[in-house]
């Protein structure tokens, strides 16, 4: 036989597989070593098939999943039964015909399948039945809930769409298949028989952070069991959150009223300063110092609540106000072996209190200690946008950056991919400068680093 046709793909006979696709009846096409190489739309369609699903294996699909049953009765002539994608067999009687060319060479078997008993008597009544299962199961391909249908011996007959996406699996790999093996390839901590007493399983599947629920369907026919798969990653994700947003709300209450004693007490605290302030005038310096400390201490615990005052009715210098506590952080740096860089440019006074500017950079400049190893380096610069007429504070490190789906997230309170992270710094800071009039802003790409964009109000 000509090698040629073996190959479905092969260019010189896409005439012969168009040829039979334009036929109204159920054709097989075969090479003459019994291989199937093509089948016609219109039996792949009542199998619930197209060409896409099938790939070019004909052959494969045709003995390993549409093949129920086959005897030969004739020559050629065979009583079959083909499998349907939609949970039922169909009888046919198939006769083989060699397909002949215009000079009579032999070139494929040809094989036509008619229903040996069927309900369905005409064309008309097959593509009345088809388009009826098709409207069916094309609603139920389209859901995003997984649907696994199972006979009585456990073996999948049907499995939708979403179902194969969920739990990433190739959709002829399953078809009547052990759903029992089938879910063990997935997670061995799947239990089916937990599933179907339990009525509903939640599994944590391996190496993919995803959870599925896997729940009993009543499908009102003993002959077929149904388990609906859905993934609950983000609703068990949201009820964490939930759940760590009570116990903060909780803290935040017992803070404020620990906050408001703290209050009490340092005034107390500071009147009895005032006094000795009068007393020792020759150590007023010192008194004025002690009480202006005292002063921030409330301010810096307030500001992990996100409390600030109003703005003060004087601007500050901020690059003034930078060279001053970059004492502080440079001492640190220094003391972790990383390298800052200054470039302060002449900028307008800015509106915001002293001390909550002192604590966004902080969180900042934290933020990027423990984004950088030794030897990294820290940018910071400011400049005056006269388009925005804002002032910009510019950040940046040459760390690890952040990953495109963490940076969605760092400005959420309470996230926070440290171990020892609380997920309140960089949502503290923002809402500081946004009782201002200000911004913070986060760009970053994993391996090139980070920047952070703080931009202040010009006082008016």
């Amino acid at each position: 036989m000509d090698k040629m046709i073996r190959s479905s793909k092969e260019p010189n006979y896409n005439w012969i597989f168009d040829l039979v696709d334009g036929l109204k009846g159920f054709t097989i096409l075969k090479n003459f070593d019994g291989e199937v190489i093509y089948i016609n739309k219109v039996l792949l369609r009542l199998l619930g098939f197209n060409h896409d699903d099938i790939g070019g294996n004909y052959d494969f699909f045709f003995k390993n999943f549409f093949l129920n049953e086959a005897k030969k009765v004739d020559e050629n002539i065979y009583d079959i039964t083909l499998n349907s994608r939609y949970g039922f067999t169909l009888r046919f009687k198939m006769v083989d015909n060699f397909l002949n060319s215009d000079d009579g060479r032999k070139l494929c078997i040809i094989s036509t399948l008619n229903f040996v008993k069927s309900e369905l008597d005409s064309m008309r009544d097959v593509n009345v039945y088809l388009d009826l299962l098709y409207n069916r199961f094309k609603l139920v391909d389209m859901v995003d809930t997984g649907i696994l249908l199972m006979d009585k011996k456990r073996r999948i007959e049907y499995i939708n769409k979403a179902a194969c996406q969920l739990m990433c699996l190739d959709y002829k790999k399953a078809y009547r298949k052990n759903a029992e093996k089938v879910l063990k390839s997935l997670d061995e901590k799947i239990n089916f028989d937990e599933i179907v007493s339990n009525k509903i399983a939640v599994y944590n599947l391996k190496d993919s952070g995803r959870f599925l629920s896997m729940e009993v369907a009543d499908t009102y026919d003993d002959n077929f069991l149904c388990i609906i798969v859905k993934d609950v990653t983000e609703k068990l994700k949201f009820g964490e959150i939930i759940e760590r947003s009570e116990k903060f709300n909780l803290m935040g209450s017992l803070a404020v009223s620990l906050i408001h004693e703290i209050k009490n007490s340092i005034t107390s605290i500071k009147g009895f300063l005032q006094l000795m302030q009068l007393k020792d005038k020759a150590n007023a310096s010192f008194f004025d110092t002690i009480i202006s400390e005292s002063d921030r201490i409330i301010d810096l615990v307030m500001s992990y609540l996100g409390v600030v005052r109003n703005s003060p009715d004087e601007g500050i210098d901020l690059n003034e106000l930078i060279e001053k506590y970059m004492i502080l952080i440079e001492a640190e740096a220094k003391h972790r072996q990383i390298e800052i860089i200054k470039k302060l440019r002449q900028v307008p006074m800015v509106k915001i209190d002293n001390n909550q500017l002192k604590q966004v950079l902080l969180n900042v400049f934290q933020n990027s200690f423990q984004a950088i190893g030794s030897g990294g380096k820290i940018w910071i610069t400011t400049r005056f946008n006269s388009y925005t007429n804002r002032v910009i504070i510019k950040i940046a490190d040459n760390g690890g950056g952040i990953d495109r789906e963490t940076l969605k997230k760092v400005m959420v309170p309470l996230f926070t991919t440290k171990k020892d992270g609380t997920g309140l710094g960089l949502s503290i800071s923002k809402n500081i400068l946004n009782k201002y009039g200000g911004d913070l802003k986060i760009f970053s790409k994993k391996g090139t680093g980070t920047i952070v964009n703080i931009y202040l109000e010009l006082k008016k």
